[in-house]
């Protein structure tokens, strides 16, 4: 994670300092455009008032004399610029080399007079007239290409050197916010690692605390946080399994056990009461072993559908008349109310043990004098295609009960193998806990979905949905 971090702040570095020296790039070209044209605007203006100049200097003077203008040449040179003036036969008059810099304190550094000294000149030939005639001519020599002035020339250089000065702290500055964003961001990072890691270790009551605000970090930090949650679950269920398997065998064994030592030792009459008794237990322990072959069964990827397009009304009917001594038996009473000709695709069989599982489930938990309301029917989705694996419409299967209902905090575990709302029952009155299990991976085979709502007092109802044919 260091790495990515360093990798982070190097990348946010570098398009940091880009993004200064583009724009410093750019400032600079366009300060130049513009500086360049005050110049060539300045020198234009310059050159007009050194005709104009010499030409009332010759006027006055009558003619070119050694010293006719020479101010001229004095004030250009103070300025870094040389001038050399000729008459109209191109004899020299006078002439200022000179382009050493002004005599100010800035422009006596060494370096910038050695420097100037070495730029390639530029000179420009000026013509001279009065009164329509030419006169003269004036060569005015700057000390670069560019027609700059020592002035120009130090102005542009403290500029440049301006700019470049403010880079640098701009840079650091970007450096250091770099580093912190890159902190910033791969912290959550670093801390989701350690909770992986520690989650492999199998300490998994650790979380990790979500960042502020709904963003991809915040999302995943939750995502980690539930997923540490529902492996906590997970291992306390497993933890348990090995617990409730040997409850549910270790009871009629143990009975099996004491019968048969009671027999053997002529406690007891092997009469055919006790023997009963025995098959019972026996009976229990196929029923346990079946249930756990048929959860194995459900959850193995082998598992083999026969699906076909059926009635489910119609295959729902069948299977309450076959529940419909157990619940006369009870006092239990029965309601249906299935629309005809509601089609999808099941396997007839798994659909009986999916129903019968329900049905036994809701008979138990309900007293007598209660009722099982099961309905069908289908289930529009607006729109179109917008049911279970793209169908126009659902199947809605319903079982519900009045029996005692669920707690809320019980409710989530239900569909969990050998999960019992109240612990303290035993196999006769709770089962052993598998078949709700075996109802769901059921119907998650039908490309289904099956959920429970329940309100402890006033009874508890499935809801299973189906793609529809």
């Amino acid at each position: 994670m260091r790495s990515l971090q360093k990798k982070l702040a190097f990348i946010l570095t570098g398009l940091a300092v880009a993004a200064v020296l583009l724009s410093t790039w750019i400032l600079t070209a366009f300060d130049r455009y513009h500086f360049q044209q005050y110049v060539s605007q300045n020198k234009q203006l310059r050159n007009e008032r050194i005709v104009q100049t010499l030409a009332h200097a010759y006027e006055k003077s009558g003619g070119w004399k050694k010293d006719t203008g020479a101010q001229v040449g004095e004030y250009l040179s103070r300025e870094g610029v040389g001038i050399r003036l000729l008459d109209s036969n191109g004899s020299t008059v006078w002439q200022y080399e000179r382009l050493n810099p002004p005599q100010d304190a800035q422009l006596e550094d060494t370096r910038h007079t050695k420097h100037l000294e070495n730029q390639m000149a530029s000179t420009d030939r000026i013509e001279i007239q009065s009164h329509g005639q030419t006169i003269g001519f004036a060569e005015v020599t700057y000390i670069d290409p560019e027609s700059y002035t020592a002035l120009d020339y130090h102005y542009w250089q403290g500029m440049t050197q301006g700019v470049v000065s403010a880079i640098l702290p701009v840079i650091v500055l970007s450096l250091a916010v770099s580093w912190l964003l890159s902190r910033r961001i791969t912290q959550p990072l670093t801390d989701m690692i350690g909770l992986a890691r520690k989650m492999r270790e199998g300490q998994l009551n650790v979380r990790v605390r979500p960042e502020k605000g709904g963003d991809e970090l915040a999302q995943l930090a939750q995502s980690l946080n539930h997923l540490a949650e529902e492996l906590q679950k997970q291992d306390k269920l497993r933890r348990n399994l090995t617990a409730d398997v040997a409850h549910e065998l270790r009871t009629p064994l143990t009975t099996l056990k004491s019968h048969i030592e009671a027999m053997t030792e002529g406690v007891w009459e092997p009469t055919p009461e006790r023997l009963q008794g025995c098959q019972e237990e026996v009976e229990r322990l196929i029923g346990l072993v079946t249930s756990l072959q048929s959860l194995s069964q459900a959850e193995s990827d082998s598992l083999v559908m026969n699906l076909r397009e059926e009635d489910v009304t119609d295959a729902t009917r069948q299977v309450l008349n076959i529940m419909e001594a157990a619940f006369a038996a009870k006092g239990v009473r029965q309601e249906f109310d299935g629309e005809s000709a509601v089609l999808a695709l099941i396997d007839r069989d798994k659909w009986k043990q999916i129903l019968m599982n329900l049905l036994e489930n809701a008979l138990k938990h309900t007293e007598p004098g209660g009722k099982v309301r099961v309905s069908v029917g289908m289930q529009r989705v607006p729109g179109g295609g917008g049911g279970l694996h793209g169908s126009n419409h659902n199947v809605l299967v319903t079982v519900a009960d009045t029996g005692k209902g669920i707690e809320a905090e019980h409710v989530p575990y239900i569909f969990e193998r050998f999960y019992r709302a109240d612990p303290s029952r035993t196999r006769t009155t709770g089962g052993a806990g598998i078949g709700l299990t075996i109802v769901k991976k059921l119907v998650e085979a039908h490309g289904g979905t099956i959920e429970v709502k329940s309100e402890p007092g006033a009874g508890t109802e499935f809801r299973i949905r189906l793609p529809g044919a």
